[in-house]
């Protein structure tokens, strides 16, 4: 049975929430970014549309911080889920006119409470599962929440061709009433781990994350933000430029990437006996040398299968370094540092993607993709040198940071 003997439950229905929440999120994020570009004609406007969720996140880390600290995380999923379900339901009495304009204010209104899902849902899995079973829950929390990722933008082209901008939110809202659904049978966070990480009494309000151990696995959390953004304008840099490729090359690129990611999040449930037994700084290094390894048959053979094949590699080890970092960073947490974790999690992984995208962008524009790689390969050997610390401390249950 792939479930957990303790915290069941809870590490069925988070899953599953995570991926409708996804899904529906994601299907209706990639149809109205493609129509609004197509009505506008601006990519500017449309990649706005993509990144618009994550700017209420990032504006309200402070109030979701006191929220995760205040409240059942539990109650607070149930209820970010129903006013997602009820703003996107309200939406489809917006007359025709006015969709375009209201479905990008839902959107962005929307990313508020899909923060708050995000978090809570963590916290709920930190308070219902064994700290032995831990990591396998999140690992499953990951994966359905990029399966549901994959599924609703593989989704969006076919039922966006089909589907008027009315119907897709229609669609939303089905998924919404799932994952508030599935919100009501989370169990209370005060079961099977035995601690109440939302309890008032022992959970501080202030944004802010003192123990060292847990500081030196944030940073590598963020390495592997930076890696993403890296991945982002790579994945069109690389078949562009290196191999002298077309639009095709690239949508090559863009598939083969999001099944390499895919298969990554899969292969670490597996790993995850051997993830924990190697210091964490091999999971940061190893994605580097099939992404060198990948850049050479490039530059040198202008080979595209190689290139590919090994591109695909460095993003299953990426895959596998983020869900390593990512467990790694949840359970290290105190009980009272926890809320500030996951809201420093769900607001500093965009801003960190955000931020690389604009400096590998700029860094290929102006010296090529190829100094551009050896930035990122350089950066994680700094940032795993410099996190490289002492092996445990007081509070952290993990053995290595």
């Amino acid at each position: 049975m792939i479930f957990f003997r303790a915290g069941a439950r809870s590490s069925r229905c988070t899953p599953a929430l995570l991926f409708f929440n996804a899904c529906g999120s994601f299907l209706l994020l990639v149809s109205l970014s493609t129509r609004v570009g197509s009505v506008t004609g601006s990519g500017l406007l449309a990649g706005a549309v993509l990144s618009a969720p994550w700017l209420p996140a990032l504006l309200l880390a402070a109030p979701l911080n006191r929220l995760l600290a205040r409240h059942a995380p539990e109650r607070l999923v149930r209820i970010a889920e129903a006013a997602s379900l009820l703003l996107t339901a309200a939406a489809l009495a917006v007359p025709g006119g006015a969709l375009l304009g209201a479905a990008t204010g839902l959107v962005v209104a929307r990313g508020f409470f899909e923060a708050v899902t995000r978090s809570a849902t963590s916290v709920v899995l930190r308070g219902t599962v064994h700290k032995e079973l831990l990591d396998r829950a999140n690992t499953y929390a990951e994966i359905g929440k990029l399966t549901g990722v994959s599924v609703g933008a593989a989704l969006a082209g076919p039922a966006a061709s089909v589907l008027s901008p009315r119907g897709l939110i229609a669609l939303n809202v089905a998924t919404l009433a799932l994952s508030a659904l599935l919100a009501r049978a989370l169990p209370s966070a005060t079961g099977a781990a035995g601690e109440s990480a939302a309890s008032p009494a022992r959970s501080g309000a202030r944004l802010r994350v003192e123990d060292p151990v847990v500081r030196r696995l944030f940073v590598r959390f963020l390495l592997v933000a930076f890696w993403q953004g890296f991945h982002t304008v790579a994945v069109t840099v690389i078949p562009l430029r290196l191999l002298d490729g077309g639009t095709r090359l690239v949508g090559v690129f863009v598939a083969a990437s999001a099944v390499a990611v895919f298969a990554g999040s899969l292969a670490a449930l597996p790993a995850q006996r051997y993830l924990d037994h190697v210091p964490s700084a091999v999971w940061l290094v190893l994605p580097m040398a099939p992404l060198l390894a990948a850049v050479l048959a490039a530059v040198l053979a202008a080979s595209t299968v190689p290139t590919l094949v090994l591109y695909a590699v460095f993003l299953m080890l990426f895959e596998l370094a983020f869900v390593h970092c990512n467990n790694r960073l949840l359970a290290a947490a105190s009980a009272r540092e926890l809320p500030s974790v996951v809201t420093l999690r769900a607001t500093l992984l965009p801003s960190g993607v955000a931020v690389s995208i604009l400096v590998m962008g700029a860094l290929s524009d102006l010296a090529g993709p190829v100094p551009a790689v050896l930035v990122v390969v350089v950066t994680t050997l700094a940032v795993s040198a410099a996190t490289s610390g002492s092996r445990q401390t007081r509070r952290s249950p993990v053995p290595d940071a």
